[in-house]
């Protein structure tokens, strides 16, 4: 008999290594990939008593990253409105599958849930002997910043779907609703839309008003021809998602809403990196929109209740600046006004700096080299030249301009918060970074270009721990 090797043996009993599948755009989550604030909707069937009943849930969870999560929610088991708060813990696993065991009161509740867009939103699943409920959760902010809401949250037009069952008089209706919402910005709200109930089509034309405290949840309440009705309401990515429940007893409806064409939140951008929610004090802005401004007509911006300077308009952008003394690192309101006309209100959150380089179409960045010539492909600074760049959003500068003032010369005003500038993730020196002379609200660095290899670089200001866009500068 021949023996067999135990080192051959040994190699036997190694396991298989399977290598994994290349994975063009992938990536691998961990528990912070789940972090910061959610706002949910949960729509199903549970047990009430001996029957199966429609159920509906609107609830914000916070996730800490690390394993602990808490909340509140408010939800309909079959018409009776309940609202509870909620603690537990979760766990991410690495392709973006999760759990989440909650406690309600004394009972213990397991989730799953698949985590969607890098961690800005997750599908949930809930499912016992006592029913089953889906949905789907959405990041209150897809910024690291905090995000405040108020009543210029919700604001333009919003396309909605309503769905689940009435309960009325001992029976239950099957319901949906779908159209378009309003909201000014200041509180009012105006609906359109088509009912179904049951097969019965009706239309609907609502008026009313909505309330939005700064944790971006709030209530509203609505009157059309066949009554008035209540609901509690979320937005969530920044305006991007509008989520409601009908908070009236007898009703189990919930639907989610999104912007007609663009919340007015992103449609307020940095002048030059058009970043929205990217401003500073003394930063240029543009407003998009519709019939912002005429030509012999007069416009009239306004932001915290301070006037910004309009510095640029036509019917479909205003450039404008943003006051120096404006309250930073809270939510602000801004509205325009057209020939005495005001618009809908917008909610801004103006951070100490956020800086912008000015581009060109192509994403060149706006730099001047040594010789004062353009920088482009064809015409690249040297290392070792002094190249000036030009930006907005870097936020206070000593001594101090007025708002929709020049910079004067003598003396120069430099910017006061911390900074650096890196050419192609190279640290590059800067001898003078401060308010442009003979502008408003421009900005200029005296750069000095890095030792580096020909060709287009990435450069990019860091001002209070806030990088900007990165446009190209090449070099030669």
């Amino acid at each position: 008999m021949r023996l067999i090797s135990i080192s051959f043996i040994s190699v036997l009993l190694v396991p298989l290594v399977l290598k994994a599948q290349p994975q063009i755009g992938g990536g691998v989550c961990r528990d912070s990939t789940f972090s910061g604030t959610y706002h949910y909707l949960l729509g199903g069937t549970v047990l009430a008593g001996n029957q199966y009943v429609s159920y509906s849930e609107l609830g914000k969870i916070v996730s800490d990253g690390s394993g602990r999560v808490s909340g509140s929610a408010h939800a309909s088991i079959g018409g009776a409105i309940i609202t509870y708060t909620m603690f537990g813990a979760y766990s991410v696993q690495p392709n973006c599958a999760g759990n989440m065991a909650l406690t309600v009161g004394s009972q213990l509740s397991n989730f799953s849930f698949q985590l969607v867009n890098s961690g800005q939103g997750a599908i949930l699943a809930f499912s016992s002997t006592s029913g089953v409920a889906t949905g789907q959760a959405y990041r209150q902010s897809s910024s690291n910043f905090p995000a405040q809401c108020g009543l210029g949250t919700l604001s333009g037009g919003y396309g909605y779907q309503l769905v689940g069952t009435a309960y009325l008089s001992g029976n239950s209706y099957y319901y949906s609703q779908a159209g378009s919402a309003t909201g000014d910005g200041r509180g009012n709200l105006n609906t359109t839309g088509v009912i179904n109930v049951n097969g019965r089509a009706l239309n609907s034309t609502a008026h009313g008003t909505y309330g939005l405290g700064s944790d971006c949840t709030g209530s509203a309440m609505l009157t059309d021809e066949y009554g008035a009705t209540s609901y509690f309401i979320s937005v969530a990515q920044d305006g991007q998602v509008l989520l409601f429940m009908q908070s009236d007893a007898g009703y189990a409806l919930a639907g989610v809403g999104q912007p007609i064409f663009v919340a007015p939140s992103k449609a307020v951008v940095n002048a030059a990196s058009f970043e929205p929610q990217s401003l500073a004090p003394g930063a240029i802005f543009s407003i998009f929109g519709r019939d912002l401004a005429t030509d012999s007509g007069t416009v009239k911006v306004t932001v915290d209740g301070k006037d910004a300077p309009v510095l640029f308009k036509n019917s479909t952008q205003v450039n404008s600046q943003l006051p120096f003394d404006v309250s930073t690192n809270r939510a602000v309101s801004l509205s325009l006004t057209r020939d005495g006309v005001a618009s809908n209100s917008s909610i801004l959150y103006i951070r100490d700096a956020a800086p912008g380089i000015f581009t060109f179409p192509d994403n060149r960045a706006v730099v001047q080299n040594q010789d004062y010539s353009v920088n482009s492909p064809t015409n690249p600074a040297r290392s070792g030249d002094i190249v000036t760049v030009y930006l907005t959003g870097a936020g206070a500068v000593s001594p101090a301009v007025p708002t929709g003032g020049l910079a004067l010369p003598n003396p120069l005003s430099l910017v006061n918060s911390p900074y650096s500038f890196a050419i192609g993730g190279f640290r590059a020196a800067v001898s003078y970074f401060g308010l442009t002379p003979g502008f408003v609200g421009l900005y200029q660095a005296n750069v000095t270009v890095p030792s580096i290899a020909p060709g287009s670089y990435s450069i990019v200001s860091t001002v209070a721990g806030v990088d900007s866009n990165g446009p190209l500068i090449s070099i030669r």
